[in-house]
């Protein structure tokens, strides 16, 4: 029986002792006073270690306001939420962010028990960039020195050409003419012999000299040059850490938590080291974030040159009348190589001569190798499960 219920027995008895006493010396009627029960209504819980009217600590496993709720049956703390306890090799609990690192929250209150974790997930690594280059070909050689003549002006279409005898491994300064056009005659068909047929044209209307290519040699390979952008995160995770002091008010195998608030995510959520599956049970949504990254991204091979190509030996060329073979002592016509010059008079042309024969020039090297490898990926994982 309750102390309230004593009290009131209690000043029960006394009233009626003090009229009975009072029927004993007078007869007449027995007045009763009025009387009031000043004890207080009761309040608290069978469980509850206290009963006053302060604010309700909601994990503390008493009724800090007596309105007979204790911690989460309380409506005084809708900041907290029953949830199961964290099971054994995790720990807990933690309100986690996982969003854009512009818009971290920092930690809200009821979640600033100890250090906060910060962690990225998102990677961003692209492969690394790699580049070979060659260097300028070296070692060429300038292949034969060869001259056409046509019965046409340059650009034109012809009826008769003749390609000279090429000569390699020509010298500047050398005079070389062992066969040549000889003028005079009158053009022929295709192919034919120049005669003089008074109806026909000149032979000898054009002479064109072609590119002297540089051929052989080769190039150096420089070494490869990489580039790697840094890595960036594309989602910031922070877990801030509930007090350990857990209140009741729950049922069976439950406790009292603080609920976390947007923008954390909905649920409490508990951690472990690594990358690790959730346990059964209520916390199944995953979150892996990491604080390190491991970064093997390089090129795999060394960089390799192929043949030179392209490569020219500019020079001038002068075109001699001497019909004598290797005369050159009559100049005609000079032009570069690569160049095709208009003639008149039906010369003959024999004697010819490389002027100044240049350095082997514009030869280049494709180049290859430098393969991209590797990769860069998140390192020191921890992994964060939250009730769904």
């Amino acid at each position: 029986m309750s102390s309230f219920l004593v009290g009131r027995r209690a000043h029960l008895a006394a009233w009626l002792g003090l009229c009975a006493s009072g029927a004993l010396a007078a007869p007449a009627a027995c007045l009763y006073p009025e009387y009031t029960f000043d004890e207080p209504e009761p309040s608290g819980s069978a469980g509850s270690s206290a009963s006053g009217d302060g604010a309700e600590d909601c994990a503390n496993g008493a009724d800090d306001d007596g309105d007979g709720l204790v911690d989460c049956a309380d409506p005084a703390c809708g900041d907290f939420v029953c949830t199961t306890a964290v099971p054994e090799g995790w720990s807990g609990y933690f309100a986690l962010f996982d969003g854009e690192p512009a818009m971290d929250p920092g930690c809200p209150a009821g979640f600033t028990a100890g250090p906060p974790f910060v962690g990225n997930r998102g990677l961003s690594a692209p492969p690394a960039a790699c580049a070979c280059s060659c260097g300028p070909a070296q070692g060429q050689e300038c292949g034969p020195l060869k001259i056409s003549v046509s019965d046409s002006p340059c650009g034109a279409s012809w009826d008769c050409a003749w390609d000279l005898k090429p000569i390699s491994g020509w010298k500047a300064g050398e005079c070389a003419g062992p066969d040549g056009v000889f003028g005079g005659g009158v053009a022929c068909e295709p192919g034919g012999a120049c005669d003089a047929t008074p109806e026909a044209h000149p032979c000898v209307a054009s002479v064109t000299v072609e590119v002297i290519a540089a051929t052989g040699g080769s190039c150096a390979p420089g070494p490869v040059q990489m580039q790697r952008q840094d890595p960036t995160w594309t989602r910031l995770g922070r877990a801030c850490v509930a007090a350990e002091r857990t209140g009741e008010g729950c049922n069976l195998g439950r406790v009292c938590a603080p609920r976390p608030a947007a923008p954390f995510e909905d649920g409490l959520c508990i951690a472990k080291e690594g990358d690790n599956a959730c346990p059964p049970g209520a916390y199944t949504e995953k979150h892996v974030f990491f604080t390190g990254i491991e970064d093997t991204r390089s090129c795999d091979d060394d960089c390799a040159c192929g043949e030179p190509s392209n490569g020219t030996c500019p020079t001038m060329v002068t075109l001699y009348s001497d019909t004598q073979t290797d005369t050159c002592e009559t100049p005609l016509f000079a032009l570069s190589t690569g160049e095709c010059g208009d003639l008149t008079g039906n010369p003959s042309i024999v004697g010819r001569m490389a002027m100044s024969p240049g350095t082997p020039t514009g030869g280049a090297c494709i180049p290859s190798g430098g393969t991209a490898a590797g990769a860069a990926r998140g390192a020191s994982p921890r992994t964060f499960c939250c009730q769904g």
